[in-house]
């Protein structure tokens, strides 16, 4: 879930792990870019699962990518 995302790479970023915060936030940006602003994405394959149009998720991805990318 992005929510979940946002709050492990804002605690990474903080706690000094940089690398790893950018990491995760640049692969969570390319999931939602490449499956759509879903609630939630399968774990392996990557695809959206659940509602297909989540602001939730929208809105993760333009902070990520606005502070992380």
């Amino acid at each position: 879930w992005a929510p979940a995302t946002m709050l492990i790479v804002e605690g990474l970023y903080q706690a000094g792990e940089e690398s790893l915060a950018r990491d995760i936030a640049r692969r969570f940006c390319k999931v939602a870019s490449e499956n759509g602003m879903a609630e939630n994405f399968d774990a392996l394959s990557g695809k959206g699962l659940q509602d297909s149009a989540f602001t939730w998720t929208s809105s993760v991805y333009m902070i990520l990518a606005h502070e992380y990318l």
